[in-house]
């Protein structure tokens, strides 16, 4: 058996073992094949080639067999099939020898050649079709190496075959190719089994192109579901992925526990599948329903329910490994943050995290100061110092950052005009605190050049006196609000002089921030997408301006999420992983929420996010 084995090789048992269970069809076929090749002349050749080679290969456990030597034999068979086709099975037998010789030579000649049919035969089989199936680990001179020798094996076959069955080669080529062909001499299954071959063959050498011709690559996106269905769905999410033509409708769905009337007019005039949840399931029921939903259009997820549903489907995507990207702030309360922190490797390694401000209103200040090459693409970077208004390089972009000096000053403004979602200034879920007032602090978090400390801040805590009116609630009281509007100070010795200031319902709107360096100024305008860098020091580099292009950029009353998006759809093409870094806001997410949360079980003061101070309408558009 050792013997045989190393004639023919044995297939392995990963070939035939499919899961923790043998294939039955598989291995009868696999070492019926194992079998049949040890009756294969090359394959004993092949031996004796390797027990020669043996000495002089100290790396390699079974000596390579070249290519070439395989074409000299084919070709040596193809002549033989020429010699038995024209002289032996067309020659009477030799004068002067006894007539039973003669029939044995004839015999001999036949069987011979009958072996060599064989083995052709078993070689197309073997080597365009079944090897990649048995052997697992193979070595390949080149992928062509078996279609090229194909057509010498045909010939040699067609040789044979005509010489053994006493017919020309043209019988035998018309009964192969399926073609017109007057008077057959070849019986009636002979010719049934030279035809069936030629259908067989001419699939194995069209399935051997097809493998030959290099892919073309298509733009084909894969299929995205959005599990969620709120305001940040459809008026901001949808138009980036359909509007801006990164997804056709027919590949986005939608799936939610509820989904306004409108809305679902919407998605069925758009082409957009929608699915609604099961009523009065449970909440691991609701997720099992969305992960069999996913998994059923072989789709990504984006998760853009409540905060207070973000963990269970981030664990049940990642356990299930769909890529995903999940709507900020990623978990809301300090126990999930401690589950979050155990195993956030496990749980976010194919997750992308979105982040409105840091990756679409203030990029061009992210880029400044990370210099990640992934947002490079989104903007316009001008010197505006330049007699001929040249753009800078990330190089330029680092010694302008250098020269601008000490950080001295952080000015953010946040403020927002009405606000029709009653969650997002709601208590229990963590209302203003988490929905507005963690973009501020995350944009602080990234300008400041040591770890945040919130509990050394001043803050402000104010709501709206008649909030409950403005939104029509029936159901909540005043009291059920927190904070509508907050400022934050830094103490008047402190090294970096920190100002932010936060509300909803405010008289004006604005959103900007105001950076100050020892050598000069940075000027964030989060609504224009425009960072203004100015330091004096730096010399031609003294005024630069990064910019969203203007065909990304923000437009109406409903901004879109084009550049996150489009960063989660590159994200995606690479099967969720990150190639060098990432260029999410996970990184940095785990600081924030740890340093928010904290600070909000730590404040003990009279006004809390929880306890607001009421103000009246008057009073309150004083604020701004």
């Amino acid at each position: 058996m050792d013997l045989f084995s190393k004639v023919s090789t044995k297939p392995h048992y990963e070939s035939y073992t499919w899961g923790k269970h043998r294939s039955i069809f598989a291995s009868v076929i696999y070492w019926l094949i194992f079998v049949l090749r040890i009756f294969s002349p090359l394959q004993w050749i092949k031996l004796i080639f390797r027990k020669r080679q043996a000495g002089h290969n100290d790396e390699k456990e079974r000596v390579d067999f070249h290519a070439m030597h395989s074409e000299r034999y084919l070709l040596v068979v193809l002549g033989l099939s020429l010699v038995f086709y024209f002289i032996l099975s067309s020659t009477p037998a030799l004068p002067g020898i006894p007539e039973s010789i003669n029939a044995n030579l004839s015999l001999v000649s036949d069987v011979i050649a009958a072996l060599l049919l064989f083995e052709s035969v078993m070689w197309v089989f073997y080597y365009m079709l079944l090897r990649i199936l048995i052997e697992k680990h193979l070595t390949i001179f080149n992928e062509a190496e078996y279609f090229i020798a194909l057509p010498f094996v045909l010939a040699t076959q067609f040789f044979l075959l005509a010489g053994l069955l006493g017919v020309s080669v043209s019988e035998v080529l018309a009964l192969a190719l399926n073609l017109e062909f007057d008077g057959y001499q070849s019986t009636q299954s002979a010719q049934l089994a030279i035809g069936t071959f030629g259908y067989i063959y001419t699939a194995l050498i069209i399935a051997n192109i097809i493998n030959l011709i290099p892919a073309i690559p298509v733009g084909r996106r894969p299929n995205i579901t959005i599990i969620g269905a709120g305001d940040v769905v459809r008026y901001r999410m949808l138009p980036a992925l359909i509007g801006e033509k990164l997804y056709l409708p027919g590949q986005v769905a939608i799936i939610s526990d509820c989904i306004d009337e409108s809305f679902r007019n919407q998605l069925k005039k758009d082409g957009v599948a929608f699915q609604l949840l099961t009523r009065g399931s449970s909440s691991e029921e609701k997720l099992q329903e969305v992960v069999k939903f996913i998994k059923k259009r072989s789709s990504y997820a984006i998760i853009a329910t409540p905060t207070e549903s973000h963990l269970g489907y981030v664990s049940a995507l990642a356990k299930e490994g769909i890529v995903f990207g999940v709507e900020k702030p990623l978990v809301a309360t300090a126990a999930e943050l401690a589950v979050l922190r155990q195993c956030q490797d496990q749980l976010m390694e194919r997750g992308f995290l979105f982040s409105y401000y840091w990756l679409e209103k203030a990029l061009p200040l992210n880029y400044f100061l990370t210099l990640n090459p992934q947002y490079h693409r989104f903007l316009d970077i001008n010197v505006n110092s330049r007699p001929d208004d040249r753009t800078a390089g990330p190089d330029a972009l680092a010694y302008l950052r250098l020269q601008l000096g000490k950080l001295v000053s952080v000015d953010i403004t946040f403020f927002e005009g009405e606000d029709p979602r009653e969650w997002s200034l709601a208590k229990e879920t963590g209302g203003l605190f988490f929905e507005t007032l963690i973009h501020p602090i995350t944009l602080l978090s990234h300008v400041l050049d040591q770890p945040l400390q919130l509990k050394d801040l001043h803050a402000q805590w104010y709501v709206l006196e008649n909030l409950p009116d403005l939104l029509c609630s029936k159901s909540l009281a005043l009291n059920d609000y927190g904070a509508s509007y907050v400022s934050l100070r830094s103490p008047r010795n402190a090294a970096c002089a920190i100002n932010i200031r936060t509300g909803k319902f405010m008289a004006a709107k604005e959103r900007s921030m105001v950076i100050g360096f020892e050598n000069g100024v940075i000027r964030m305008g989060l609504d224009t997408r425009q960072c203004s860098i100015s330091c004096p020091e730096a010399g031609s580099l003294a005024e630069v301006t990064i910019l969203a292009r203007p065909e990304i950029a923000d437009g109406g009353e409903s901004p879109k999420y084009d550049i996150q998006m489009t960063l989660f759809d590159s994200f995606v093409h690479n099967q969720g992983h990150w190639s060098a870094q990432r260029y999410d806001d996970y990184p940095s997410q785990i600081d924030v929420l740890s340093a928010m949360t904290g600070w909000l079980k730590a404040d003990n003061s009279e006004s809390h996010f929880y306890r607001p101070i009421p103000l009246s309408e008057m009073d309150y558009r004083k604020l701004g």
